[in-house]
Parts: C-alpha cells; sequence; structure tokens
C-alpha cells in the first residue's frame, strides 16, 4: 500500500471506487453527476468536484480533455483491483464448463489446455493464454504404449492432469504383446512417480526389467528418449494456447484495428508471452496493469495472472488480456475458479495414494 492509499479518506475510497466500476461498466468518462447519482447523493456538487479534483492531483484519475469526464489512471485502477481482491464472487453458473472438463481426467492434455483457453475467453470476453511450464512434474496414473502401422508407437501417460501423448520409433521384430507388456511393467514401476522421476530413474530400473523380457531393453531406451526429447521441448518453449484474441475488436479501446493488432501480434508470439509470465505470482491471482507489464506494447493493457503450483513451482500459468477497463471482478473470479479446481484434482490425487496406503 502506497502512501496516497494510506491518506485516503473513506469518502474518496468510495468515490474512486464507484468511479473505476462505473467505468469498467459504462466505458464513458466520469461525472461529477453520476458519481452524485450513484454513491454521493448527500455531498454537494461543488463537495464532489473537489474530491475528484483532489483524486486527479494524487494520480487515480485523469481528463482526458479540459471539458471532458475523467477517466482512471493505471493507479486507480490498480487501488480498485487491491480493493476487490479480498472477497471476489465466483460465477459458478458461467464457469460450469471449466468444471466439466477437470471432471474428464483422462482427456488429452493439450486438448483440455486448448478447452479451458476457449472457455475462459468466452465466460470473460477477453482473449486468454494457457501455457504449461512443468510437464515434467506431473505424476504418472497409467502408461500405454501402443504400435502403429507406420513404424511409430504412440505413448499416452495418464497423469494427474491429464494424458500426455508423444510418439517414438516401433521395430517390426518386436511382438505387439511386448509392447502391452512393457506398458503395464512400466506402470507398475512408476505409477503415482512424476514424469521428471521416471526419466531419472528408468536406467536404475532398465537392466532389471529387461530380464523379464529381452525386447524391453530396446522399447525402454525408445520411450526414455522420447521422453527425455519432450520434456526438453516443452520446458524451453511451453506448451502455450491463446484464444479469442479478435475478441479485443469488441473493446472500444480497439476500435483501430492497427492498435488491436499490435496486442494479437504479442499473442503470438511465444517469447514475448514468456516475458509477460516470466514472474511466478505470490498468490492465486494477481493483475500486472499499465507499465507494471514487461512488454512495452502492453503498456496500455491489464493482465491478470493465475499460476497453478505443485511443491512452490509453477506447473501452468492462465492469463486474461484486455484494456485496463477490464471486469476485474469476473476475471479474478474465471481465474480463482480455475485455480480451485487445479486444487480439487491435486487432493484428489492424494486422496487416491491414502486409499492405496501410499506415503
Amino acid at each position: 500500500m502506497t502512501d496516497d492509499e494510506i491518506v485516503l479518506s473513506d469518502r474518496k475510497k468510495q468515490i474512486l471506487l464507484s468511479a473505476v466500476e462505473d467505468y469498467i461498466q459504462e466505458a464513458s468518462p466520469i461525472t461529477s453527476s453520476v458519481i452524485q447519482h450513484k454513491c454521493a447523493k448527500d455531498l454537494s456538487t461543488a463537495t464532489l468536484r473537489n474530491e475528484l479534483n483532489a483524486l486527479e492531483a494524487m494520480g487515480y484519475l485523469k481528463q482526458l480533455h479540459t471539458s471532458s469526464g475523467r477517466v482512471p489512471t493505471s493507479k486507480g485502477y490498480r487501488f480498485y483491483v487491491n480493493s476487490m481482491m479480498g472477497d471476489l464472487p465466483l460465477d459458478k453458473d458461467v464457469l460450469a464448463e471449466i468444471h466439466a472438463l477437470f471432471e474428464k481426467r483422462t482427456v488429452y492434455l493439450g486438448d483440455m489446455i486448448n478447452e479451458i483457453a476457449s472457455v475462459i475467453s468466452k465466460a470473460t470476453n477477453y482473449p486468454t493464454i494457457v501455457m504449461m511450464k512443468g510437464f515434467e512434474k506431473l505424476v504418472i496414473k497409467n502408461i500405454k504404449i501402443i504400435p502403429l502401422l507406420t513404424k511409430q508407437a504412440l505413448i499416452l501417460i495418464e497423469t494427474n492432469s491429464g494424458v500426455i501423448s508423444n510418439s517414438m520409433e516401433a521395430q517390426d521384430t518386436i511382438p505387439q504383446q511386448s509392447y502391452i507388456d512393457a506398458s503395464n511393467l512400466l506402470t507398475q514401476t512408476f505409477q503415482n512417480c512424476t514424469v521428471a522421476e521416471m526419466i531419472k530413474g528408468m536406467e536404475g530400473h532398465k537392466q532389471e526389467m529387461s530380464k523379464q523380457l529381452s525386447e524391453f531393453s530396446v522399447i525402454f531406451d525408445t520411450v526414455i528418449k522420447s521422453l527425455s526429447s519432450l520434456v526438453d521441448r516443452l520446458s524451453q518453449n511451453g506448451h502455450i494456447t491463446a484464444k479469442g484474441e479478435l475478441k479485443l475488436l469488441g473493446n472500444p479501446e480497439y476500435s483501430d484495428p492497427e492498435k488491436a493488432k499490435q496486442v494479437i501480434d504479442i499473442l503470438s508470439n511465444p517469447n514475448e508471452i514468456k516475458e509477460v509470465f516470466e514472474e511466478d505470482t505470490t498468490s492465486d491471482i494477481s493483475f500486472k496493469i499499465g507499465n507494471e507489464i514487461p512488454v512495452k506494447e502492453l503498456k496500455d493493457c491489464s493482465i491478470a495472472q493465475a499460476d497453478y503450483k505443485v511443491d512452490g513451482e509453477s506447473i501452468a500459468s492462465i492469463g486474461i488480456i484486455g484494456p485496463q477497463r477490464m471486469d476485474y471482478a469476473k476475471i479474478a473470479s474465471a481465474l480463482k475458479f480455475v485455480v480451485g479446481e487445479f486444487e480439487n484434482m491435486k487432493a484428489l490425487t492424494h486422496e487416491e495414494k491414502e486409499e492405496k496406503g501410499e506415503q
């Protein structure tokens, strides 16, 4: 909290919050008559003007033109966000689709990420980005290796967050039953380990497991090579999904297509997106407003971000990008719900392990 926020009187706070809320909903400059009607009927026009002038002098509001009404500044939006984050409503009806996605725990993880991004974008009416940052941290539930007709085999790893899929080379000389037996043995050995633990421990288990069937050695070598390559690739680039970019055009701030294009170009650039999500959040949900965003082309935007963490490390970041006049409460509600579903999934995984008597 800054010194300016400490000295704001209750009346100034009420006026400022009402002004920001009205501007978010109406996208029209704030006037003293509107504020007086909504939250300051007991104040004289002169007193209200003095309060608005003071808020402008303190940097919370600004006038676009001398004779026009006021609009919130980045500082004004920041005060609004800090004030409303203590008690967020949850619009579970709007976000019922998200809950359904998490219930389908066997869907492909990439598909689930795409769907989550689409549903959040639809619910908030802003572009949404989901970036997976820790595939190697996911917990293994089941492993299947399925040989195909193209001298390739499909690796399906069911995790606590969905199914990871990758391909590997397959040899005609190895019978299909060997792949089935190898799948069962891998599942028995590495169930409830992370992907990283399996890759690290594969070498130690390989010799022992290979004694049971000679073809296993070739299969295991190919599996670990394929998974190591997948994890390295995802660790470097992440798995980034962006949805709803064109929704920017529905906001008056982006009625100029060139201005919208500048933001859309950022959303299509993985390096720029990684820079935006560079710092992990210290709370479930955070907002970057204006110059708080490290990418200068987004200085007129706001970004809402939720990080899903396991053991203090971020596994996924979900971000919503829009104008500074975004509906912060609705967006925070959507992100809070998603993080809650991730937590429910993690709790369910722990319960399953406890039922099996595992630590």
